[in-house]
């Protein structure tokens, strides 16, 4: 009965909690967060094509880009165990990447009086939870040394 409730309970032990990774995701957010206002605005406006032009953005991007250098960097010194915060690294480069991506593209005109969301904000919302979820799993490491199989 003990070895089936400790089964249920399992919780692994990892490493991976770095105050640098925790803060620039932090930071990452909060930044991504302010540039979409300013984007979303940009769409908003008489000349789409010329506003919401990626080369508008671009000290954005390369404050992205030397985040994304330090989340990488950072991991690099993570243990063994740290799999799990490695990948959700590497999930929020790919999302970030694929949101400038999209914008390099550009984004259909959308009508700013709607209440449908269009499809920026559908990446939006992709790269918030994944930030998130970095942010959450190094807290959860940092509170308790582990993180729950839940």
């Amino acid at each position: 009965m003990a070895v089936l409730f400790l089964e249920g309970c399992k919780v692994t032990l990892i490493t991976g909690y770095n105050e640098t990774i925790d803060a620039t995701a932090t930071k990452m957010k909060s930044d991504f967060n302010l540039f979409f206002i300013k984007l979303s605005r940009a769409l908003c406006t008489a000349d789409t094509a010329y506003d919401q032009n990626i080369k508008n953005f671009q000290d954005y991007y390369d404050n992205m880009e030397v985040d994304l250098r330090t989340l990488k960097d950072r991991a690099v010194f993570l243990g063994n165990k740290s799999g799990i915060v490695k990948q959700q690294i590497r999930n929020v480069d790919s999302v970030m990447h694929g949101f400038k991506y999209f914008h390099a593209k550009g984004f259909k005109d959308i009508d700013c009086n709607a209440t449908i969301k269009d499809d920026k904000h559908d990446l939006s919302d992709d790269v918030n939870l994944c930030l998130d979820a970095l942010i959450k799993l190094e807290e959860e490491i940092k509170a308790t040394g582990s993180i729950s199989n839940n």
